[in-house]
């Protein structure tokens, strides 16, 4: 969220009608140019309102359609809303905590309303978090091809598009969405619901392991939620360092538990002909990967 003054209204004469609406396509022009050609989501402004409800705010800068590109290197598009080199966070946030603590005065009733009118429900929601040197940018996922931003006093409405060509995207989508529904049952109707960022082959392991026969008297190998390596929620998940090599790619996850305590992931990904990156398997360190564990238990 970006503060800064707003610029003064033109007068509502002819002349100025026509100089509005030739700024307005020089701008629009301006913003899908400005968007590089490269592997990344793309995040396009289809509207905006109020942070506050009642509140006047200027329109944003930029028309209906802009776009930025959202990779591994940060968000990429016109200024101010660009992040380079920046660490992307995941965190769930409370609604007082949302666009950057807007409604912290609030109360937490009055906050969850003001959330509820922007399309933000429930007592948390799922945030990408882009932290650069110009600034730090909070990405609240509404939907899973919208995500909210603030600028100036209005919440930016951002549709998000994932890129096949993105090796990033696969761990970034798989885990906004995975955090979302923290504290469910990990099952197979929640595994099927990450299934788009799986390879077929983790998505057949994982069928196999949740059809296998019960062991009561035993615990399983893979006990608690395998793409954290954790038993309770994490506090945020940072993306680190994404490193390629032909048709295969290792993305490293920071998996933060509270009290100081960091382990890493590193989430193992592979191109197929056409589909773009998906998960293949995960490194929990020390040689075990999920792929073992899973086959540990399905050992007779």
């Amino acid at each position: 969220m970006l503060d800064r003054p707003s610029p003064a209204s033109p007068l509502p004469c002819r002349s100025a009608f026509r100089l509005g609406r030739t700024r307005w396509l020089g701008a629009f022009a301006l913003a899908v140019a400005a968007l590089p050609a490269a592997p990344g989501a793309t995040l396009t402004l289809v509207d905006s309102r109020p942070l506050a409800a009642g509140a006047s705010a200027a329109p944003p800068p930029w028309p209906a359609g802009t776009r930025w590109r959202l990779d591994a290197g940060g968000l990429h598009g016109l200024e101010p809303l660009t992040c380079r080199q920046a660490r992307q966070q995941i965190l769930l946030l409370p609604a007082q905590g949302l666009f950057q603590g807007a409604w912290q005065a609030d109360g937490v009733a009055r906050a969850r309303q003001q959330a509820a009118a922007v399309g933000l429900s429930g007592p948390n929601t799922t945030t990408l978090r882009l932290d650069c040197a110009n600034g730090s940018f909070d990405l609240h996922r509404a939907a899973p091809d919208r995500l909210l931003t603030a600028l100036d006093g209005r919440v930016l409405v951002l549709r998000h598009r994932a890129a096949a060509g993105d090796a990033q995207a696969p761990v970034r989508e798989l885990l906004l969405q995975h955090l979302s529904e923290q504290g469910s049952a990990f099952d197979a109707a929640r595994v099927s619901r990450l299934q788009a960022w799986l390879a077929p082959s983790l998505s057949q392991a994982f069928r196999r392991w949740f059809a296998r026969p019960p062991r009561p008297d035993e615990a399983p190998y893979l006990d608690g939620d395998p793409f954290t390596d954790t038993q309770e929620p994490p506090l945020s998940l940072t993306l680190r360092e994404l490193e390629r090599r032909g048709g295969q790619a290792t993305q490293v996850v920071l998996v933060d538990v509270g009290g100081g305590r960091q382990h890493r992931l590193a989430y193992r990904l592979q191109r197929g002909d056409g589909a773009g990156w998906r998960i293949v398997d995960i490194d929990y360190g020390e040689g075990v990967t999920l792929l073992q564990l899973m086959d540990k238990d399905m050992r007779p």
